[in-house]
């Protein structure tokens, strides 16, 4: 009787780890330490909770503009020029979303029923929203043993696929597609006409001198990029983004259904995010001070795995916040499939420490775990590595 898209879609299984974790706290007053969740601890910076509040005052209440106001368009593209080098946009390039999750859920919709492809491990919410919800023939191509892109994979599933989904820095590796890999990726999809849906969350969370390169500096028109103010500003709650393209078809396409879906986005919010961009004294004072905090965060959780004997890292993070730690070498070798794939987070569970099971993440890599240290302080991931040894050598 239902739409079967709809009956399709689930939450996030990090939704039900969260819960999980709530319910065994209360049942038997555990600590836990908190891995599991990607979202900010910091508070939004005051200079942009002010700007919103301004704009509140100033009784900028009524219906949005269709695809986003002007203020934070003119303050986008400024963005992407000076940061990303993206340049010639025009506002009819961009639509203002809720945040990055609606811009890509929209990008998505654009290719309803078609073959898709992206690399695995892949964002658990792809494959348990976007690609339901749009009936997506979605085909996962694994990231090799360090998380390079094996090319001979992507170019055999790419022929006949409508879109690949991109997601640089990656959501759970930490692994950062830099500018050679971009490019030789936007080249064979420009062999096929193939379009990319790049997910840029993490813009600017990178580390060790490592930087960020958006597909859209190449000139290659089939590009839809998804961005986010909730991980740059700490704004995960104010559901504020924004989607780019150089195809005005695509964005027009795009501002339809965004005004199908939602209407627009609250102007006082989009006044907020205008002034979290051009305020450049302030967005630099509250960036370096997340980031010192996330580089300290990322050595000690790094270097705490990498001391136990059997843990695997195949690299060291180069953006987000994000661990992705292969545990292989302690799954027994004699456990079912299902059992195998949870050994190793429900150890770590009953030691009170809250990961990501790696088949969240899609069909490969089963046995790695993902830690996300954004919300966990440095006496936390402490404490944390403590009881990952003693869970794994129990």
């Amino acid at each position: 009787m239902f739409n079967k898209a709809m009956e399709n879609v689930r939450l996030s299984p990090i939704v039900a780890i969260s819960e999980e974790v709530n319910k065994k706290a209360s049942e038997t007053g555990k600590d836990f330490i908190l891995f599991q969740r990607g979202e900010i601890g910091f508070s939004t910076p005051k200079y942009i909770v002010a700007a919103m509040i301004e704009a509140l005052n100033q009784g900028l209440t009524k219906y949005p503009v269709s695809g986003g106001h002007i203020k934070l368009k003119k303050a986008i593209i400024h963005k992407l020029s000076n940061f990303n080098h993206v340049h010639g946009l025009e506002p009819e390039n961009i639509v203002v979303t809720h945040g990055g999750q609606e811009g890509l859920q929209l990008a998505f919709k654009l290719f309803e029923g078609k073959k898709a492809v992206g690399f695995a491990p892949v964002w658990s919410c792809v494959l348990e929203d976007m690609v339901p919800y749009t009936s997506i023939d979605f085909r996962q191509i694994p990231l090799t043993g360090d998380f390079s892109i094996n090319y001979d994979l992507l170019e055999g599933e790419i022929k006949d696929a409508a879109f690949l989904y991109l997601n640089t820095p990656h959501n759970p590796t930490g692994k950062i597609f830099n500018k050679e890999e971009i490019e030789n990726v936007v080249k064979i999809c420009s062999k096929y006409g193939t379009y990319i849906i790049s997910d840029e969350a993490y813009e600017r969370i990178t580390f060790d001198g490592n930087e960020h390169f958006s597909p859209m500096q190449l000139d290659y028109e089939n590009i839809i990029a998804a961005y986010t103010f909730s991980k740059t500003y700490a704004m995960t709650g104010w559901r504020l983004g924004y989607l780019v393209s150089r195809n005005k078809k695509i964005t027009n396409l795009i501002k339809l259904g965004d005004y199908t879906q939602t209407a627009g986005v609250p102007t006082y919010t989009q006044f907020a995010g205008a002034e979290a961009i051009l305020n450049t004294e302030m967005e630099k004072e509250s960036l370096d001070s997340f980031m010192t905090e996330f580089s300290v965060r990322r050595n000690t959780l790094y270097e705490g795995l990498k001391a136990i004997d059997g843990v695997k890292l195949p690299i060291k993070p180069e953006g987000a916040f994000y661990i992705f730690p292969d545990f292989s070498e302690f799954v027994p070798k004699d456990i079912d499939k299902e059992e195998s794939r949870l050994y190793i987070f429900h150890k770590l569970m009953d030691e009170g420490v809250a990961t990501v099971y790696g088949s969240c993440f899609g069909k490969y890599f089963q046995n790695n775990l993902r830690f996300s240290y954004s919300t966990t302080n440095l006496e936390q991931i402490e404490e944390g590595v403590s009881r990952i040894k003693k869970a794994l050598h129990k």
